[in-house]
């Protein structure tokens, strides 16, 4: 900062000094009488002329100037990183044994010496002025040039094309494209992987990939492809199949009680007993954190295998929990489809879980076999439960469910199209029942998991095919009490959204406040493992903010739906107007969304505009409809 005022030494001169020992240097000109010096301020490109009498103007101008010498900083920090990042990846890519080359508009900006070798050439010089045209087979020229296209709009391509070398032989070569830059400029990278690097990795990829690393039993991902692949390739099965399923009960209060590392020891004990146990022709799979999946044929009753497994488990002394207060119980649920069965991997899969629930309920250390001809126990249901549990089991065997869609309209500019997810199940005469009717006989039945699997799947089945046709939408799905208590459920979530391609954010999965009460710990666990593949949680039924931010210190939440009971004479109650709006700011000031629900004139919606609520649901707007085109009636 230079006093233009001072005697001592002349403006100028002081500017040549700074100037002489750092010529980026940010220089501050006070004086009495700015306009007498701008002239000079001007020519010498000082950064700012401030009247010396304006103190909080000088020390603004003081903060703005090292605020930007820190930027000046951080850009050259940066530029240095880039600069030897740059360094170090063109040392990679030489020394590779990937051919990589780097290509703009069809012309070599630079390769390595594998990509030299593979096409035959000693050094870059013979290929510099090259069209990378010329080491393409003809037949492939057409579309080898569409896959350049394809990269420029896509960032990323694979496909395998006839090459030419130097000497005029021809290969196929499988080539990889992405978008890359040298020296600024932009440009493509074509690379050819060393195939016997490749396909040893790739053999020990796949090892990696299909088997669990603490049992060495196949994953659940890879034990559901073969699956599939053994009932898909005959919709009648020519042989009989059968899946035993293994639960450890009280794994959870175990893992509480004798810590983390002995009981994840103690499920490795457990699954050396099973590997011991089977025999060569049977599959074993971890099929959950504490659940195990035996695939067995036609050649040894399931029920004989499941009843071993239990009997040498039973009798083992396990060594890494030999002084723990408790020992583990098992539930086991065994699962048939006989020869000639027209059945699908899902659901032998959903059986054989229903087969465990039910064994879990009986108490411990039990063996439940569920098959067509035993659909489940419903003897203690009145009949005419019953008869619903029976249509429900039709509809999860023949897809007798339908799913509704309501939208959930933003008044806060939010530009995807959120919509609720309902659940309708058929009758015989293909009447739609409503939850009312079928929930409670399938919560009694021990249904309800399996009905949230259902919906779960084909929910997102239909959303990752709304997303492909590039609409922005999101769905809001419901999961039960028993979808919260169901171990495999988090698992059955991944697993969907593998096999359709879909991702976590489009989902929001949506939890009643008093079942999240009720089952606290298996909540907060299926929540964190939501959140890691990047689903939202909302909380529904809101209707008191204290009651409310009790249970939200527990859970990462992202929305609360307002409980319709708020909405009900909304329009003639000022006093529900009143909580209406001091919850709905309590809730916007500690980070949550919010949903009014149940909006049915426009009186309320006018009331909620003001309150200033982030979404709005409701029949006024539109009802649940098969399709999730929104009218625009009530857009307005």
């Amino acid at each position: 900062m230079i006093n233009a005022d001072a005697q001592t030494v002349s403006p100028i001169e002081a500017i040549g000094k700074i100037r002489a020992q750092n010529p980026a240097a940010s220089v501050l000109l006070v004086c009495k009488h700015p306009p007498d010096a701008r002239s000079m301020a001007i020519e010498h490109g000082l950064q700012d002329l401030i009247d010396i009498r304006f103190e909080d103007h000088i020390a603004l101008a003081v903060r703005r100037e090292h605020q930007t010498l820190q930027l000046r900083r951080d850009v050259a920090r940066l530029k240095r990183q880039l600069d030897e990042a740059e360094e170090r990846s063109n040392l990679l890519v030489q020394s590779s044994r990937d051919a990589i080359a780097y290509v703009h508009e069809g012309m070599y900006l630079n390769t390595n010496q594998a990509y030299l070798d593979l096409f035959g050439h000693e050094s870059v010089d013979e290929i510099d002025g090259l069209p990378i045209m010329d080491m393409i087979d003809a037949d492939s020229r057409g579309r080898f040039k569409a896959a350049l296209r394809k990269v420029d709009e896509n960032g990323k391509h694979i496909e395998e094309f006839g090459c030419v070398t130097s000497e005029g032989k021809s290969f196929n070569a499988r080539m990889e494209f992405s978008t890359a830059s040298i020296d600024g400029e932009s440009c493509t990278q074509v690379m050819i992987r060393d195939q016997a690097q490749s396909l040893a990795l790739q053999k020990r990829i796949e090892e990696l990939t299909s088997k669990d690393p603490q049992t060495g039993f196949f994953n659940r991902q890879s034990f559901m492809e073969r699956l599939e692949a053994l009932i898909g390739t005959q919709p009648k099965s020519a042989r009989s199949y059968a899946l035993v399923q293994l639960s450890i009960t009280n794994y959870p209060a175990m893992r509480e009680a004798c810590g983390f590392g002995c009981a994840e020891q103690m499920l490795v004990e457990a699954a050396s007993v099973l590997a011991a146990t089977a025999t060569r022709a049977h599959t074993l799979a971890r099929f959950g954190d504490h659940d195990f999946m035996i695939l067995c044929g036609d050649d040894e009753p399931a029920l004989e295998v499941a009843e071993r497994c239990l009997h040498n488990l039973r009798g083992h002394a396990f060594k890494s929990i030999k002084d723990a207060p408790l020992k583990p119980s098992y539930s086991i649920g065994v699962t048939k489809a006989d020869k000639g069965t027209e059945i699908t991997a899902h659901e032998l899969i959903n059986r054989s879980c229903r087969a465990t629930g039910i064994a879990r309920l009986d108490g411990d250390n039990k063996v439940v076999f569920f098959n067509d001809q035993i659909p489940g126990d419903t003897r203690h249901l009145a009949e005419a439960d019953a008869a619903v549990v029976r249509l429900i089991d039709h509809a999860l065997a023949n897809d007798g469910f339908r799913l509704k869609y309501q939208p959930i309209v933003s008044l806060q500019g939010d530009t995807r199209e959120h919509y609720s997810v309902y659940l309708r199940l058929t009758d015989e005469s293909g009447r739609e029942l409503v939850p009312d009717v079928f929930l409670s006989p399938a919560r009694d039945a021990s249904r309800l998991a399996e009905v949230d699997r259902w919906v779960v799947r084909n929910a997102i089945r239909e959303l990752a095919s709304h997303r492909r046709d590039g609409k922005k939408v999101v769905f809001y799905i419901i999961l039960s009490r028993a979808g919260i208590e169901d171990d495999s459920m988090l698992l059955w979530i991944v697993d969907c959204l593998r096999e359709f391609r879909a991702k976590g954010s489009w989902l929001v999965f949506q939890f009643r406040e008093g079942d999240l009460r009720h089952s606290l710990v298996p909540a907060k666990e299926l929540v964190n493992g939501l959140r890691k593949v990047n689903c939202k949680i909302s909380v529904s039924n809101v209707t008191d903010y204290d009651a409310t931010d009790s249970l939200l210190q527990h859970l990462d939440v992202d929305v609360v739906r307002l409980s319709p009971e708020l909405m009900r004479d909304l329009t003639n109650d000022t006093q529900k107007q009143e909580k209406m709006a001091v919850i709905n700011q309590l809730l916007q000031e500690a980070g949550y969304k919010t949903i009014a629900s149940g909006v049915e004139d426009a009186g309320s919606l006018a009331i909620l505009w003001n309150v200033g609520v982030n979404y709005i649901q409701g029949y006024f707007l539109q009802e649940p409809s098969s399709t999730i085109t929104f009218s625009e009636e009530h857009e307005a």
